[in-house]
């Protein structure tokens, strides 16, 4: 009997012993492998981005002074009528933008000889011999000279060759104190005025030519090439801008300076890696477009590094208590992804150490600016092992603590990019262009997986400008 006594209290103290080791047992589980689905590429949004141009004219306008002449001389003759011959001299050309326009005037002052044949025969000469003596008169000739002031007007379109296509036509002619020239009773002023009126027309052509000469197509061409180069988004990536189409505005005119706008058609693309960019030589220039601002899509890149850190500054050492048990989490990181869900594993100690596995799904909430975890719960191979060995760990509510806890702020984050992207686009690209832009907006729209990131999808809006000097 007593023997008995002592087998039945070796064999409970045995069991007592194994159910310990049993309890004691580390959970481990299974991995599970990281998945990720492709992901659409970014979408490049066509935006259209102003170039403010303001051309200086003075040394254009100098080389139209030089090229027209000082002075001028011009007969009209015949046998039978008014015969008229002239000289003029101008000043200096002043020179005037407004608006579409842009103005010449000139003074200066004439002479004039003229003379009167009521008559002709050609019996004697085949050019015709006044059958009176002719009448000559004259008017600013050995006597002061008559003063005159003219004015002209020159609109000005540019090709789709990038050259000037000016139209220049006299607009005023005036004689300031004008001969009263009659002959036999005719007034022969008028016809006067005609003559030397078809003589100034002329220079009209050598003013548009001086306009033709004006060069905006090497600024185009480097202005072309400098936005096809990427931009460093110090941080965060290369913003590259992709030209696609250039057009003008129409020329306005203030003073001696002309002002248009090139606006050029760009589709914005952005990258982690400097990107492979193949030059495209300057397209014709197309009618002018309104600037409709900068917009374009982002993706920001999120290591799962960087998540970890979050994760376990919330978790790191939490004690979970079950009735008589309790869960301690030692570490908890993300570990790669799958099924559109990110795997946060968790190493645990307590009644019960070892490793589980949870799958969590990233949720945007851009009225809240922060990134939520949801639909928290534990792998299949975790959850399996579980209802083995440990049950009661479902009673833990760990996966609720999680969805509870694990709230990201990402509206640091965006200010911090939207500070840096407005930094590079307030920059000198090269001496005498410069960037002028503004991100006002900056809206997280989706999320994406890698094997090693996270990617959240975002869409800019704001404005760019450049400036040459």
């Amino acid at each position: 009997l007593e023997f008995r006594r002592v087998l039945f209290r070796s064999w409970y103290f045995v069991t007592a012993l194994l159910l310990a080791l049993s309890s004691c047992k580390t959970i481990e589980t299974v991995e599970p492998a990281s998945a990720v689905l492709p992901y659409p590429p970014l979408n490049a949004e066509t935006s259209t981005v102003t170039i403010p141009i303001e051309v200086e004219l003075s040394n254009y306008l100098k080389e139209v002074e030089k090229a027209v002449p000082k002075s001028y001389s011009g007969k009209s003759e015949q046998c039978e009528g008014v015969s008229t011959s002239y000289a003029f001299k101008r000043d200096e050309i002043k020179f005037s933008g407004s608006g579409s326009k842009i103005s010449y005037a000139v003074d200066g002052q004439l002479k004039l000889k003229i003379n009167y044949c009521p008559k002709c025969h050609t019996l004697i000469d085949e050019n015709g011999t006044c059958v009176v003596p002719r009448v000559y008169v004259s008017c600013g000739d050995n006597e002061p000279m008559r003063k005159f002031s003219l004015k002209y007007g020159t609109s000005v379109k540019v090709g789709s060759d990038y050259t000037f296509n000016s139209s220049t036509s006299l607009q005023k002619f005036d004689l300031i104190d004008p001969c009263e020239l009659t002959i036999a009773n005719i007034d022969v002023t008028k016809d006067v005025e005609k003559e030397i009126t078809k003589q100034l027309k002329a220079l009209e052509n050598e003013i548009d030519k001086q306009f033709k000469s004006i060069d905006i197509k090497s600024t185009a061409k480097d202005t072309w090439k400098l936005l096809q180069e990427a931009t460093q988004i110090p941080s965060y990536g290369y913003l590259s801008l992709s030209p696609s189409s250039l057009a003008m505005s129409d020329i306005q005119f203030s003073g001696k300076k002309a002002s248009f706008n090139f606006n050029i058609g760009v589709a914005p693309t952005f990258t982690t890696e400097p990107p492979k960019i193949k030059e495209k030589p300057l397209p014709s220039l197309s009618a002018s477009k309104e600037n409709n601002g900068l917009s374009f899509g982002m993706d920001i890149v999120l290591s799962y590094d960087s998540l970890t850190n979050f994760v376990r500054s919330y978790f790191k050492g939490e004690v979970f208590a079950v009735k008589r048990k309790k869960i301690i989490i030692d570490d908890i990181t993300v570990s790669g992804s799958k099924d559109n869900r990110i795997i946060l594993k968790t190493k645990f100690s307590g009644t019960k150490k070892g490793t589980v596995y949870l799958l969590a799904s990233p949720v945007l909430n851009d009225s809240l600016k922060r990134i939520e975890l949801r639909n928290v719960d534990f792998d299949v191979e975790s959850k399996s092992v579980l209802l083995k060995s440990a049950k009661w760990f479902f009673n833990s509510k760990i996966n609720q603590l999680v969805e509870e806890k694990a709230v990201y702020d990402y509206s640091p984050m965006v200010e911090d990019m939207k500070k840096e992207i407005n930094s590079s686009l307030n920059q000198e690209i090269t001496p005498g262009v410069k960037m002028s832009g503004t991100m006002s907006n900056i809206v997280l729209n989706n999320i994406y997986y890698t094997t090693n990131h996270l990617i959240l999808r975002a869409h800019l809006d704001g404005n760019l400008k450049l400036i040459l000097d």
